[in-house]
């Protein structure tokens, strides 16, 4: 059959079968190296790493299920196989030495430091059982997969360590250093300097903090470690700052540790040249030099959105859906050369949305750059990852010859139907051959306006099941009894309040019985933020598997709780149509 013959069938039988055209031809950024298919509400993917070994075959690590998955590809990043599994560990890096391959990391969460090592390319590995075979320090450590660094015949790398166990993020940064011809899992074969922890008193934010270093060699042949650097918004803050930063937005402001290498010693004075202007700086980042440019590069997340808010699930923290490679002659000057991926670019993001490219490790490779990313695509929400992809920038120091697509275009997904939410009452009725019921609990109550109220109790609802109790919820059902199965992948709604103290929790039922949230987030009201909630994207609802193949003729149920308030009569609306967004399948 001729080619172009038979992609018109299949183009022919996917718009039959009302499936997205998009979505067949570029479902996910980049090349899928693992993805959590199983659980992965509960089960997520983090911490990558990537490393292009002598032989020229590339090895991918990352966290997953309390352990390190190694991945192997023999054909430049088209494919992978899983190669081995290492356990007890996380957060870990590979790097090669000597022929060796080595991971380096921490036991858990928090834990001792250990390395591990490989003399077959990453299929089988040491186990860190003492101070002579990996066992590096006891401790309540953290890191993340950040650079190797050799340096005037030494092994450099940074580290963070909680002091307190009931403090674990407040974080004191420090480096761990060995010669290159030491036995690097003998844990004498390692020294570090003094930790360093951030003063709230030297930058005003809710709490400025600093993890995740990078040690780099500075143009003059210094060592520094270059920090990701939080300052989070908090009330009645200036947010002012002088030096190499100023006039720069809080959350494109790094810092730089100073480390006298002679006498392992860490030091920050807190002067303006130790803040500098680093597009992406509240996010994990890698550092490299580039010896052919003479220059360094850092692939990390710019935030598009200057919303500040002071409320965490809403600050600009929460959205790492731009990606972007950075240059920099000095370290001090940095700039955007182009953007790698992007999906929705400019919206304000708030924590439950579930697409983010994050925590990215990379490799120079000739005129490319490899790289590896944390992807949320569909995940639980745009941290908890379920993901792990591959993707390489061509001709990196070029310019590029076009602008990168955004990737909300693969994301569209078709109306299932609207429902005229302006006048919300218990009532059904027909959306073509989906029908449809609407039945509003018991603590609430229709208004002459339009909307619902709550009833005269006059009292608050302190959690979800006080709001079931009270009856202040109310219920969408769906069904077809026309077809067999269909989806509901998609939700879009705006409320409006007159009162502030309210929030919203999502739940869906494909029995009647059980009820399942959608995120494990409530949804905060703000009043009178029509307009700033109009730019939110709706809530994607892939993950829960569930929704995504519903017997047509049981059909499902969105339950919407309303938590919170006062004891004053509170009116709620629903401004626009609330629009259900999925397919017949």
């Amino acid at each position: 059959m001729p080619k172009l013959i038979r992609t018109l069938l299949i183009l022919s039988f996917l718009l039959y079968s009302n499936v997205a055209i998009c979505q067949f031809f570029n479902p996910f950024p980049g090349t899928v190296v693992f993805e959590s298919k199983k659980d992965p509400i509960k089960k997520r993917v983090g911490s990558p790493s990537i490393l292009i070994l002598a032989i020229g075959d590339y090895l991918i690590s990352h966290s997953y299920n309390k352990s390190v998955s190694i991945h192997s590809s023999k054909d430049k990043g088209k494919t992978w196989s899983k190669i081995s599994q290492v356990a007890p560990l996380i957060w870990a890096n590979l790097f090669e030495h000597k022929g060796d391959v080595y991971l380096m990391g921490t036991a858990k969460g928090w834990g001792d430091m250990v390395i591990y090592q490989s003399k077959n390319n990453g299929e089988n590995w040491s186990s860190p059982k003492d101070e002579d075979t990996g066992l590096l320090a006891k401790g309540l450590f953290h890191t993340a997969p950040v650079p190797i660094v050799k340096h005037n015949g030494k092994i450099w790398r940074a580290y963070e360590e909680a002091i307190y166990a009931d403090d674990r993020r407040d974080f004191h940064a420090f480096a761990i250093v060995a010669d290159e011809n030491a036995d690097l899992l003998k844990a004498s074969s390692w020294q570090r300097t003094n930790s360093i922890r951030f003063d709230e008193k030297w930058i005003n934010a809710r709490r400025p903090n600093w993890l995740e270093g990078n040690i780099v060699v500075t143009p003059e042949g210094k060592l520094i470690d270059f920090m990701r650097f939080e300052t989070w918004a908090g009330k009645n803050v200036n947010y002012e700052i002088e030096g190499m930063a100023k006039g720069k937005p809080r959350n494109e402001i790094a810092a730089i540790i100073d480390i006298d290498e002679k006498n392992m010693k860490m030091e920050f004075k807190n002067e303006p040249r130790n803040f500098v202007h680093f597009p992406g700086a509240e996010s994990k980042f890698t550092i490299r030099y580039d010896s052919v440019s003479k220059s360094y590069w850092a692939i990390t997340n710019k935030i598009t959105s200057q919303v500040n808010s002071i409320e965490s699930y809403d600050g600009n923290w929460n959205q790492r859906n731009l990606l972007v490679l950075l240059n920099s002659k000095d370290l001090k000057t940095w700039e955007v050369k182009r953007k790698i991926l992007k999906w929705n670019e400019g919206v304000h993001l708030k924590t439950w949305d579930t697409f983010g490219f994050q925590y990215v490790d990379w490799q120079f490779e000739n005129n490319d750059i490899v790289f590896v990313s944390r992807t949320s695509w569909y995940g639980f929400r745009y941290h908890d990852a379920n993901m792990i992809t591959f993707d390489r920038v061509q001709n990196f120091r070029d310019q590029p010859s076009k602008p990168v697509e955004d990737l909300i275009k693969y994301t569209q997904h078709p109306t299932l139907f609207t429902i005229n939410s302006s006048n919300l009452k218990q009532e059904s009725f027909s959306k073509g051959d989906f029908n449809v019921s609407i039945k509003l609990g018991a603590g609430l109550q229709k208004t002459e306006q339009g909307g619902v109220r709550f009833n005269v109790e006059k009292k608050s609802a302190k959690n979800e099941n006080a709001a079931l109790k009270m009856g202040r919820y109310f219920d969408i059902e769906i069904n077809n009894k026309e077809i067999k199965h269909f989806s509901i992948e998609t939700l879009k709604y705006l409320v409006d309040i007159n009162m502030s103290g309210f929030k919203l929790k999502w739940l869906y039922s494909t029995d009647g019985v059980t009820y399942l949230p959608i995120t494990k987030y409530f949804f905060p009201l703000p009043v009178k933020a029509q307009e700033y909630l109009k730019v939110s994207p709706p809530l994607y609802l892939k993950i829960y598997r569930p929704l995504n193949k519903i017997n047509a003729k049981k059909g499902a149920i969105l339950r919407c709780m309303i938590v919170g308030g006062s004891k004053s009569e509170t009116t709620i609306s629903f401004n626009e149509d609330i629009i259900i967004g999925g397919r017949a399948l």
